[in-house]
């Protein structure tokens, strides 16, 4: 008898991205646990997640506390800036020996509209990085792609494998992250570290391509034509 455990992944702030990222998972066998500041909007993405869900477990968590002692991977699909530091202080020591999947774009919802900043760090992938303690791997995924892109069920089964890249703070961090995101159907691609940031975000270099399965996303042969093979995190 088999005795592998299902994963699970810790969602904070499940808006429309972040959701459909949960569903991507969920409809792969990844269980899932949210937590929303209001419950309601935690409650409302369970509902949308648990049809999709194929043999797994969609949990919501009361608080930060339970929502981080759900499992070593967060992924933080709050908006950039304010938003993320919270969630970071609130969290504090809770996110030691954690891996944190950042998806957030330098977006700020104003009542004008949604306007691109330019954060002083360079990128909000690496403003997020100078908040987080030495002990957390970080991640940053997802924030190229369109929200349809990550809930196409066709992107997901497709073959050629369309492209998942990603960054990561070390080769110990990219080495355990790969086989959660490899779950998706996407196949992951390790494309640097955390100051290439910009170019895995809104506007960067992985967010202006176009290949057969539609705007920002290449299959294996279309990536590989165009940016080479797959990088090598140094050790």
């Amino acid at each position: 008898m088999s005795t592998t455990q299902t994963p699970t992944l810790t969602l904070i702030g499940p808006g429309r991205h972040g959701t459909a990222i949960a569903g991507l998972f969920a409809s792969h066998g990844v269980n899932i646990s949210l937590f929303h500041y209001k419950p309601a909007k935690a409650e409302d993405a369970a509902r949308r997640l648990r049809p999709i869900a194929r043999n797994a477990r969609i949990d919501i968590a009361t608080s930060l506390e339970e929502a981080a002692q759900a499992s070593p991977f967060l992924a933080l699909t709050t908006l950039w800036g304010a938003p993320q530091q919270a969630v970071v202080s609130a969290l504090g020591d809770l996110l030691d020996g954690k891996i944190l999947i950042d998806v957030a774009n330098p977006l700020d919802v104003t009542p004008t509209g949604v306007q691109l900043r330019r954060p002083v760090e360079g990128s909000a992938g690496q403003y997020l990085a100078s908040l987080l303690p030495a002990n957390v791997g970080h991640v940053k995924a997802f924030s190229n792609l369109a929200t349809a892109a990550v809930a196409s069920s066709a992107i997901a089964e497709a073959s050629p494998k369309a492209v998942l890249p990603y960054l990561a703070d070390s080769a110990e961090t990219s080495a355990q992250v790969r086989p959660l995101l490899a779950q998706t159907g996407w196949q992951p691609r390790y494309v640097g570290t955390l100051r290439s940031a910009r170019d895995l975000e809104i506007t960067g270099t992985y967010n202006q391509v176009s290949g057969r399965l539609g705007r920002n996303v290449l299959d294996v042969d279309e990536f590989t034509a165009r940016f080479g093979p797959e990088q090598t995190p140094d050790a």
